[in-house]
């Protein structure tokens, strides 16, 4: 398993460098059955759907949602914002970690979008997309503060569909008030 997840990661890093390689990874091989290009298009609309369903929860503040896209335990490496490194943890306590800040905001927009997805049967590695805006009117500024840049996310194919197991996130860039994600957080007054 750990060899098939660093060949993913490697494979993925590779097709982050070439836009042709990303590309390909979209058909399926040539000389997989019928069977074999349906399920993997099967496959890769679930992910898809799961990974748009973790930012649309966000937005919707729908927890049961939210708690829906992970396995029963979760890695979670947020060091990019919020984190303190890799970190395991149930995901019920993700879920209801993450609450207080979406409460404390008037509102957000989550993009979320895979951007390469590689299938290794019942593993998968996906690079998605990560587009945050937060919204907080404030006497200190801005009431808009965005993060773009991007997600590694580990799947496991569960009996109840596909889960992350493993999320980091990468920040590409910031822009607008940082005050308005601090005070969300509970870090400023």
């Amino acid at each position: 398993m750990k060899n098939t997840l660093t060949a993913i990661a490697v494979g993925s890093a590779l097709a982050a460098a070439s836009p042709a390689l990303a590309q390909s990874t979209l058909t399926p091989p040539s000389q997989a059955s019928l069977e074999e290009r349906v399920q993997l298009l099967q496959d890769r609309e679930e992910i898809g759907q799961l990974i748009v369903n973790y930012g649309l929860a966000f937005d919707m503040q729908d927890w049961n949602l939210h708690r829906s896209v992970f396995t029963d335990e979760i890695e979670m490496d947020f060091t990019a914002s919020i984190g303190d490194g890799l970190v395991t943890m149930q995901a019920d306590d993700w879920v209801e970690g993450v609450k207080p800040f979406f409460a404390n905001l008037e509102g957000t927009q989550h993009i979320a979008m895979p951007l390469i997805i590689r299938i290794e049967g019942d593993e998968a590695y996906v690079r998605s997309l990560l587009n945050a805006s937060h919204h907080l009117p404030n006497a200190r500024g801005g009431s808009v503060q965005t993060m773009v840049g991007y997600y590694d996310n580990w799947l496991v194919r569960t009996q109840d569909g596909w889960k992350i197991r493993k999320m980091v996130q990468h920040i590409t860039w910031n822009e607008g008030n940082w005050y308005v994600f601090e005070k969300a957080a509970g870090l400023s007054e």
